[in-house]
């Protein structure tokens, strides 16, 4: 029986729910030729929105190439550089063979080795030996638009967890570099997302950095409970299990419509359910949703200060006026220079998030584990 729910890997096709709107804003941006920085906190969707854009809109026009690049675990410019020269070749030629032509017509300065990571799907990484000389990485940073122009395509270079380029030690070198070559071309274009919306708008909305005003900002916002709802409800049919509307909504409100977790939360249950999803059965699985995520969460707290953790009690008990006597007294929130401090310090870890006048757990899952773990704070 195959699972009506995915998590831990790209929803696609019919396990991808709705975003019309986001997939044709998104489309509409980079198929003439604005650049676009996405935004949204961690397994919201984005790179599963992303693949799914890409891919109809490479339907729709023959000429578009796509070249996908993951950020998150590279550790110098040299990796950046490889990754990036490999998906361009990756994405703009269909075969090994072409691949191999591709890099002996296009890349001159280095002579790079090539190893096959998956001979079936025709997957291959480079070695390009870079040198730290600076015509070698404006060579590659001009490669989709030295191959564009030369094929006739329009190319376009999606880098995911794209803000783990700021860690890097050259990265203000690298970022400068970009930049220059990156808004010279003319038939490629970029799509750059995060999860880190601190660190993406210091990179795109401050104007003392290069990229400032590279593009087009997007907040992606949340999948609404009316598109979750009939997802969940035909999930559970179409392998002859049912769930009732209102628990299928109330999946939706305890996770706070995070695309994740719904689709988490909705296994688990469906997983545990022979016939009809009942009231024990919820309850039950959400536990286990609280525990199966707790390692992460302990994870993310196990270095935070008492006066951190009171702060986030106060956000969980509802508190809005942080800096009052009361909630300072109450929570034990230390100095006026200390709620300042850790209210952007936890807005920095991307634990909460500002919402007009008050502060919010970006992770709703999180907050039901805070709840239980530090029960003896909420009163």
């Amino acid at each position: 029986m195959k699972k009506p729910f995915v998590y831990g890997e790209l929803a696609e096709k019919e396990n991808f729910v709705d975003r019309a709107d986001d997939r044709k804003r998104l489309k509409t941006f980079l198929a003439n030729g604005i650049n676009v920085m996405l935004i949204s906190p961690r397994r919201w969707g984005k790179s599963s929105l992303v693949r799914q854009s890409m891919e109809e809109l490479k339907e729709e026009n023959s000429l578009v190439r796509v070249c996908y690049i993951d950020a998150f675990s590279i550790t110098s410019t040299s990796d950046f550089l490889n990754a990036f020269a490999s998906a361009v070749i990756e994405g703009t030629s269909s075969t090994i063979e072409k691949r191999f032509e591709d890099i002996k017509k296009f890349i001159h300065v280095i002579t790079p080795s090539v190893t096959i990571k998956d001979s079936v799907n025709n997957s291959f990484s480079l070695d390009l030996k870079i040198r730290p000389i600076e015509h070698d990485a404006q060579e590659i940073l001009r490669l989709p638009e030295t191959i564009a122009q030369a094929k006739g395509l329009q190319v376009i270079v999606c880098i995911d967890e794209f803000q783990q380029l700021a860690t890097l030690p050259e990265w203000k070198s690298l970022e400068g570099k970009m930049r220059s070559e990156w808004q010279l071309q003319h038939n490629t274009t970029y799509c750059l997302y995060g999860s880190k919306r601190h660190m993406m708008m210091d990179i795109f909305g401050n104007a003392n950095n290069p990229f400032y005003r590279f593009g087009q900002v997007l907040f992606l916002e949340k999948i609404a409970k009316e598109y979750w709802i009939p997802y969940i409800v035909d999930g559970f049919a179409k392998t002859g299990k049912s769930i009732s509307e209102e628990l299928a909504g109330r999946i939706c409100d305890t996770v706070k419509c995070h695309s994740w977790y719904v689709q988490q939360f909705s296994f688990f249950v469906w997983s545990n359910t022979d016939i009809a999803v009942t009231e024990e059965i919820f309850m039950e699985q959400l536990q286990m949703l609280i525990d199966t995520n707790a390692p992460m969460f302990m994870s993310d707290s196990e270095n935070l200060t008492s006066a951190q953790i009171g702060m986030l009690a106060a956000i969980s008990n509802g508190e809005t006026k942080l800096n009052s006597k009361a909630v300072v007294e109450r929570y034990r929130l230390s100095n006026q220079q200390t709620i300042t401090r850790n209210k952007r310090r936890l807005c920095e870890l991307d634990i909460v998030e500002q919402q007009d006048d008050h502060f919010a757990f970006v992770d709703a899952v999180y907050e039901l584990w805070f709840r239980q773990q530090y029960h003896r704070y909420l009163y």
